[in-house]
């Protein structure tokens, strides 16, 4: 409780330009249970004032942490451990404040929007379900606050099925801010269908990481499989 007030009453509460770099997020395996990162984004979330970002691969870390010295104001910056990603080079827009990334544009009315880590694994769920004909949008979410309230919109009203990817918790975490926001729209504007993909109300046990993604069902297979099932359940 300590901790967490000292960026919620020492930094946030006075706008004090703090950037946190937060690493271990997400599933951290072979640390052990205890050190688990997958509630950070909870707790960060919940504070008045603080941007929070997550980066797809090890460059756009390097931007982010550029761009968060630029911005006068509390930034966390959550990465996972081990060693980093260096996929999706090709594809790096630069950072606007709180906008979305779109990596992938599909011709089918499905938008993955995926945060941090979970970027990699969407780009893998859209590879298996372009082999089975279903052809999604990827957006890497950049920013997990502020949400990119524009692009939800145009999620909301044009989309049949958004899904959420993250590595935290789903009680209080992206999934949660993205669906909560949606209910402030009218509801002639928001017809698609909200599919929340994170950790569940649990503790994750110490393991392999990619053994507990497969468990927890945030491996790129078990995902595109629910996305189909869900696609071929309203079009059959």
């Amino acid at each position: 409780q300590r901790a967490y007030d000292q960026i919620l009453h020492d930094v946030a509460m006075t706008g004090l330009p703090v950037v946190f770099a937060i690493d271990r997020s997400g599933i951290v395996g072979d640390d052990g249970e205890t050190h688990q990162g997958v509630f950070d984004l909870s707790y960060l979330l919940s504070i008045p004032g603080m941007t929070v970002m997550s980066p797809k691969n090890s460059k756009e870390l390097q931007a982010m942490l550029d761009f968060a010295f630029t911005l006068d104001k509390p930034v966390a910056i959550r990465f996972p451990r081990g060693t980093a990603f260096n996929g999706l080079e090709d594809k790096e827009a630069p950072i606007r404040y709180g906008k979305v990334e779109i990596l992938d544009t599909g011709k089918d009315p499905i938008t993955l929007l995926a945060v941090g880590s979970m970027v990699q694994t969407a780009e893998q769920v859209g590879d298996i379900l372009k082999e089975q004909g279903i052809s999604v949008t990827v957006a890497n979410a950049r920013f997990a606050k502020p949400l990119d309230e524009e692009f939800l919109k145009q999620a909301a009203s044009g989309q049949e099925l958004l899904v959420t990817l993250e590595e935290n918790t789903l009680a209080g975490g992206f999934g949660s801010a993205v669906a909560s926001y949606l209910t402030t729209l009218p509801e002639e504007s928001s017809r698609c269908r909200l599919m929340l993909l994170g950790i569940p109300d649990a503790y994750v046990p110490h393991g392999a990481p990619n053994l507990l993604k497969q468990s927890l069902g945030l491996d790129a297979e078990h995902i595109a499989a629910r996305i189909a099932a869900a696609w071929k359940e309203k079009h059959e």
